[in-house]
């Protein structure tokens, strides 16, 4: 009898499918003769891993490309670093470039579109100058100063923000420096920026395992923490 079960146990064992034998699936005995190369289900799983991998491919690629884009910003004397993300260069007197500071930019992706503020018309102190759209939503930002926007800079319609400037403005030169960061305001919010992206990605593993259901391949940061948080994120970076 205890040959008998045995034997049984024998032949249990050496029908189990590989992937049951690594502990991939719970319960499969080889209906193939052990011939994976030709066996439609070990072609299923394999592609499931190879779905699986790619997705956390794009998961990391999403955040290691905005942390090598914090990385490699430095702060540049000739640029005057204005409170709400934005940034200024003197052309002449009282006109200068105006455009996004590239530390908050680096987490700009999949933008489609921007609005800005009326040509030759006052912004005043508070006033949207500038509305960014994207898959994951929209964010406004308000002038620092008071300026009146002369032109636009670059394509912003098929190529919105590819350029950090995206305006030629008039501002009074004083108040101009008055609303300007300091390197170490600036510093703080550098650093600031890449501890948020560092924390992101220490929970990558986590999230990843929860993307794993066939869906849309992850390209972009607001995919993979949400558009809630994303846009929560660009908020809490305002300067």
């Amino acid at each position: 009898m205890n040959n008998e079960i045995e034997l049984k146990s024998n032949r249990y064992e050496m029908l189990k499918c590989i992937w049951m034998t690594s502990g991939v699936i719970d319960y499969k005995l080889c209906d193939n003769n052990f011939d994976c190369e030709n066996c439609p289900f070990d072609k299923v799983i394999r592609n499931l891993s190879d779905e699986k991998d790619t997705k956390m491919d794009g998961i990391v690629n999403a955040v290691n490309t905005i942390l090598n884009k914090l990385n490699s910003i430095k702060y540049e004397t000739n640029i005057i670093y204005l409170k709400n993300n934005l940034i200024a260069k003197e052309i002449c007197a009282n006109t200068f470039y105006l455009g996004i500071n590239p530390v908050w930019g680096s987490f700009l992706d999949n933008v489609n579109s921007v609005t800005i503020g009326e040509c030759r018309k006052n912004i005043s102190v508070g006033q949207q100058i500038i509305q960014i759209n994207g898959d994951w939503g929209s964010i406004s930002i308000t002038s620092p100063i008071n300026l009146i926007i002369y032109n636009e800079v670059g394509d912003l319609t098929d190529e919105p923000l590819k350029s950090q400037w995206f305006s030629i403005m008039g501002a009074n030169h004083s108040e101009v420096l008055g609303a300007k960061l300091n390197q170490e305001q600036w510093n703080n919010m550098h650093s600031k920026a890449i501890r948020v992206m560092e924390d992101i990605k220490t929970k990558v593993p986590v999230v990843g395992e929860t993307m794993m259901d066939g869906g849309t391949q992850i390209r972009f940061l607001h995919q993979l923490i949400g558009r809630k948080k994303y846009i929560d994120i660009l908020s809490s970076l305002n300067t």
